[in-house]
């Protein structure tokens, strides 16, 4: 969090990463900041929580401008690294090896066979990421946040 904090660029951001935690107060602000942003570029956030989030364009913006957009608001509102480090305080609060963790879920669920390992995982060999099952795994592999 120490490198977060000395490259953030604005005092929103520097203060929410200052103590080492981020609170559900800072967390609150970040999402309200990285909601007007998008706004202010015609962006509808849908849906924004812990294991990501969506957002509706306007008619005739391409994925490209809106990937653009979205990179800088969160860049502008500090989306990453708060969103980032309020997740991890909460789903990895032991600092486990994440890692592992998602593999062990990985298996708890079913998605890869008994002989899948972290050599594996960290080859890029992941299950069909089409399985909501996955990206729940790979946020909150322990189950902390209700994934």
């Amino acid at each position: 969090m120490h490198q977060a904090y000395d490259s953030a660029t604005s005092p929103e951001i520097k203060e929410a990463l200052k103590d080492g935690t981020i609170s559900d107060r800072e967390y609150a602000e970040m999402t309200e900041r990285y909601t007007k942003c998008l706004a202010a570029a015609g962006i509808s956030l849908t849906r924004y929580g812990t294991d990501g989030g969506s957002y509706d364009t306007p008619a005739g913006m391409t994925s490209d401008d809106a990937h653009t957009i979205d990179s800088g608001c969160s860049d502008d509102s500090g989306e990453y690294p708060i969103g980032y480090f309020y997740v991890q305080m909460r789903a990895n609060p032991s600092h486990r090896n994440m890692a592992a963790a998602i593999v062990e879920c990985f298996k708890k669920r079913k998605l890869v066979g008994p002989g899948y390992g972290l050599k594996d995982y960290q080859a890029g060999d992941l299950p069909s990421d089409d399985d909501p099952a996955v990206a729940a795994c790979s946020s909150d592999p322990e189950g902390r946040l209700g994934g």
